[in-house]
């Protein structure tokens, strides 16, 4: 995040607060079907390992880049955005990497037409996620709009997070999970898209996080029906 405007008029250790909350949701969600199986993580393969690292590299650099701004150690804080050109790569690759995965050992078994569907998800999560980064990116001497696009790749990570959770303590159906977790992310996001609007600044951003959302939940409705069997279709093919 590269600060343009007066640090008193950005509510740094809030947003720093905001990216913790979701990394104890994560946590939260994680912690049967993953952190409990430390140190041995038996019939863990190395794919995951790599996927979780990098998620919990990127909520780091999340939660740490607002709070050096806000102590005004702003060389540390340029050092850790460069370093972003390499982790936000590695970061859509364990995510490409364990989608692969999952595709291949689906639990339960899936149908062809399923596994499709499926890549309806983490398919276009990765796309999303791109898409934040390089807006961000490309925002980065906007303080704005910067940290409003780093926010929705946060957003995007309280999904795998609160979904489990959903499952695993409240029993609650894949599908039924899938879709609380979307209406979540909606109504976060429309939530900081309302506040740009009442405080009359720039609403832009938010609004494509929030459009970007909104796609993702449709075409996870649609995911069994054209024409997300021939896009995701051909996903398969060629990537995997």
């Amino acid at each position: 995040m590269q600060p343009t405007t007066s640090r008193s008029h950005v509510p740094y250790g809030r947003v720093s607060l905001f990216f913790f909350l979701i990394l104890l949701v994560v946590t939260w969600g994680f912690y049967k079907t993953y952190i409990i199986f430390f140190p041995s993580f038996q019939g863990f393969r190395p794919v995951q390992h790599f996927h979780g690292a990098m998620m919990m590299i990127w909520m780091a650099l999340l939660i740490i880049q607002p709070l050096l701004i806000r102590a005004g150690r702003l060389s540390i804080h340029r050092l850790i955005g460069r370093l972003s050109f390499i982790i936000a790569p590695l970061v859509v690759l364990s995510m490409f990497l364990i989608t692969k995965f999952s595709y291949y050992k689906p639990v339960p078994p899936l149908s062809h037409q399923e596994k499709i569907g499926g890549l309806a998800l983490q398919a276009i999560d990765i796309a999303q996620f791109a898409l934040f980064y390089c807006l961000a990116i490309i925002n980065r001497r906007n303080t704005y709009n910067h940290m409003r696009y780093m926010i929705g790749t946060a957003v995007m990570m309280i999904g795998p997070g609160l979904g489990r959770a959903f499952i695993v303590y409240y029993n609650i159906p894949f599908d039924a999970a899938i879709a609380y977790i979307f209406y979540v992310e909606i109504a976060v996001c429309a939530a900081f898209l309302l506040s740009d609007i009442l405080r009359k600044g720039s609403f832009r951003a938010n609004a494509i996080v929030l459009s970007a959302i909104v796609v993702h939940f449709l075409l996870w409705e649609f995911r069994l029906h054209q024409p997300w069997q021939s896009i995701g279709g051909l996903i398969a093919a060629y990537l995997f």
